[in-house]
């Protein structure tokens, strides 16, 4: 566009060129600064000769960073009003210029009957008010198909990650949905013009929690817009209509190809590069200069200290308590081995053998289930219900359950065997344990029995939606290398959503920062036969899914991620997660000595 309107361009990737003649610098500062080596910053004159352009909300971090560089700067430009009053507020001379149609975004071309397999998408960085707004808006959301991706700003991502779409995949990933779901990371209004371009210029329709600076489009006919709570409602209802969707499509298309084309605002580009160019030309060298070009560098990845080195210095640390906390989990949990052991002597007698007994319900006998639901149970007599009825609503129904009754020492196992006396079409395996043997034993025992090629873990005090079995199969089915399929888990309490987990991509690396995927995940039950199963061990009290995930990636597995939302997480204090939490020190030793490609340079295992 701006070569169009008869000035000259050229790009560097990562370093400022020399300065010469009447060259002019167009760059965007949260994009180029933190990514490159301070060498290759602009110098001072460099900047008096550039034109910096400002893209990020008002009140983040990354908004701060480019006004303090905007304000020494040849001159400045906004692609939000809301922008462009803050800074002429901090006193910077800011132009606004408004985005607009770019041929190359558009993978649609206004092509009616174009297939949209996904009903709606989020594309944002992960805030709580957005996390808390999708779980609970799965409650309404869950039958449709989605593709949610947060991403997060710890490290800088690449071309092609699984978590963060760009360029050509993102314009394309708009081209396939039906809708995009947009939530202001906080309570400013913020409209983000880019993200909503690109989604008009592929038909992604716009469903947007109320907002400011959204003209020339109109609200309720170029995008729908919606107060915070009432968003999951209003996107539920428009996706029941396919002839107001079609309508909403083409009439943003229409207004922002033909009345909004970039090359009609990019005058305000040229006209701050003038201004820019008239800064004096001091043709001073850069420290880059190769052959008489500056040397492109790399992005240095922020450093981050892994969990295991804070566990360690918080062992040698004067004065401090680690050392107490050791103790004191160490006794609490003996406290409860000895506590069970009582348990079964008084139930059971001295007596060395198992005494466990088996169930069946349903049509076990003439089942052959792809899929096994793996539940373990001890002392959830007021929640197993919930969950094995939302297992039985499953959309798929080729599975069977296997529970593991781990000795509870309340009603439990009765009240799994009414759940599924309820539910008589659902295929069931109940294993009531004679003694307690702990959650990886249990777990374990729970694989030993299932028969489906694939096992989906569930905590009793949990839930899954009806697409979650059939996703998840999908995606095992579509990677046959993969170990493990995990979908995004709606967390939950007697209020409603509260956030999400599970939501980043699988990267061994990020195990060192700890653990971010729940045990609610599908396994390959050849994989977890490889790998030797849970680990059984009460220093791994409490992750022994993080353990699994671990054993996995020392062998070379990977996982993949289904960016949808398919189970729900009791939000609360688990006694099992408050044990677990007096100290980590053990835990961290454990799994170093196991996995030794947690405190590798180089981790050269599969990504999801």
């Amino acid at each position: 566009a701006v070569e169009e309107s008869g000035v000259p361009t050229e790009t560097a990737v990562d370093f400022f060129p020399p300065e010469s003649g009447d060259l002019v610098y167009v760059f965007v500062p949260h994009e180029f600064l933190p990514f490159t080596l301070a060498p290759a910053h602009p110098t001072a004159q460099q900047l008096r000769r550039s034109v910096a352009l400002t893209t990020e909300q008002p009140g983040t971090p990354w908004f701060d960073k480019s006004a303090q560089v905007a304000a020494e700067s040849g001159a400045v430009v906004d692609i939000n009003p809301a922008g462009v009053a803050e800074l002429r507020r901090r006193g910077i001379p800011a132009r606004h210029m408004g985005l607009g149609y770019v041929p190359s975004w558009d993978r649609w071309g206004g092509r009616d009957g174009a297939s949209r397999p996904i009903d709606y998408t989020f594309l944002g960085q992960f805030t709580h008010r957005r996390a808390k707004l999708l779980a609970d808006g799965a409650r309404f959301l869950h039958r449709r198909r989605a593709a949610i991706y947060f991403s997060q700003t710890v490290s800088p991502y690449t071309r092609d990650s699984e978590e963060f779409l760009s360029g050509p995949r993102k314009w394309e990933h708009l081209a396939s949905a039906q809708a995009l779901l947009n939530v202001h990371r906080d309570e400013l209004p913020y409209f983000e013009w880019l993200r909503v371009l690109e989604a008009i210029c592929n038909g992604c329709v716009l469903v947007s929690e109320h907002s400011l600076g959204f003209e020339p489009l109109v609200a309720g006919e170029h995008f729908l817009s919606a107060g915070y709570e009432r968003l999951p409602l209003v996107l539920d209802s428009l996706l029941d209509q396919p002839e107001r969707l079609a309508e909403i499509r083409q009439a943003s298309y229409a207004l922002v190809r033909e009345e909004m084309p970039l090359s009609r605002s990019i005058g305000v580009l040229v006209e701050a590069a003038t201004e820019a160019g008239a800064a004096e030309t001091r043709g001073s060298p850069t420290s880059l200069d190769r052959r008489g070009q500056p040397q492109p560098l790399p992005a240095r990845i922020p450093e981050r200290r892994p969990r295991y080195l804070e566990a360690a210095d918080a062992l040698e640390e004067p004065g401090g308590n680690a050392m107490m906390r050791m103790a004191l989990k160490q006794l609490t949990l003996g406290q409860r081995a000895l506590a069970r052991r009582l348990r079964d002597l008084e139930a059971n007698g001295a007596a060395e053998e198992d005494q466990d007994r088996v169930y069946t319900r349903g049509p076990y006998a003439d089942a052959s289930p792809q899929v096994s639901v793996a539940v373990t149970l001890y002392n959830y007599e007021g929640y197993i219900g919930e969950a094995l009825a939302s297992v039985a609503l499953s959309a798929r129904r080729d599975f069977e359950v296997v529970i593991v009754d781990d000795a509870s020492t309340d009603d439990s196992l009765a009240a799994a065997l009414a759940a599924l006396d309820e539910h008589p079409w659902v295929a069931a395996k109940v294993i009531s344990r004679s003694r307690n043997g702990g959650l990886a034993t249990a777990r374990n025992t729970a694989f030993e029995n299932c028969r489906g090629e694939y096992v989906f873990v569930l905590d009793a005090d949990n839930a899954v939606y009806p697409r979650a079995l059939r996703q998840l199969a999908g995606a095992l089915d579509a990677a046959p290398d993969a170990a493990v399929a995990y979908g995004l888990i709606a967390m939950f309490d007697a209020a409603g959503g509260t956030s999400v987990f599970s939501w980043p991509a699988w990267d061994p690396y990020e195990f060192r920062f700890g653990n971010y995927i729940d045990a609610m995940a599908m396994v390959r039950r050849s994989a977890w036969e490889l790998v030797g199963g849970y680990v059984s061990d009460p220093r791994l009290h409490g992750w022994e899914d993080f353990a699994l995930w671990c054993a996995f990636a020392q062998h070379g597995l990977r996982g993949v991620r289904v960016p949808e939302i398919l189970s729900r997480l009791r939000k609360g204090r688990h006694s099992m997660l408050a044990v677990t939490d007096i100290d980590h020190s053990e835990a961290w030793a454990l799994l170093i000595e196991r996995y030794p490609f947690l405190t590798s340079d180089t981790v050269p295992l599969q990504r999801g």
